[in-house]
């Protein structure tokens, strides 16, 4: 009688407990994590289907013309699919071009010879030091204003 009572009383509530458990929060959690913002919109989009044909035709015709109107969504989500893919495709066709174009620069700089390159640097050093500066007048001191004279900052 005491273990009848222990599992009537103890282990069978616990079980029935521990049932409900997965069934009410551990399933609908899966269920939940799985579920996408593309289900939601089909599932109300059928329920509503079926709700609007119900009203003029019996249940089973209803769910039937709702199922046909959900293949029409679905082909639509087909065709915005394809046009993503284009759109896409696009993209890595632009990306391709100016990788393309990058490897081109890339390889006109490395090709350029080192002593060509030494060349054109010893002929710029060469232009700047022998250019002629002007001769500064700073005789007249009296008419020199405040901060620096014009031509004084010279860019590089």
């Amino acid at each position: 009688m005491k273990n009848w009572w222990r599992k009537w009383s103890y282990e069978i509530p616990l079980a029935f407990g521990d049932a409900l458990w997965e069934v009410l929060v551990m399933q609908f959690a899966d269920f939940l994590s799985r579920l996408t913002l593309r289900r939601v919109v089909e599932f109300v989009a059928i329920a509503v289907l079926a709700i609007a044909f119900a009203q003029t035709f019996p249940i089973d015709l209803a769910i039937l013309f709702a199922g046909d109107t959900l293949m029409y969504l679905e082909i639509v989500v087909i065709i915005r699919l394809a046009a993503g893919r284009e759109h896409i495709l696009h993209a890595l066709r632009i990306a391709a071009q100016f990788v393309r174009f990058a490897m081109h620069v890339l390889r006109t700089a490395i090709s350029l010879p080192l002593a060509r390159i030494n060349r054109l640097r010893e002929r710029r050093t060469l232009a700047r030091l022998t250019k002629p500066r002007p001769a500064s007048d700073q005789s007249d001191e009296e008419d020199r204003g405040f901060g620096i004279a014009w031509g004084a900052l010279a860019t590089a």
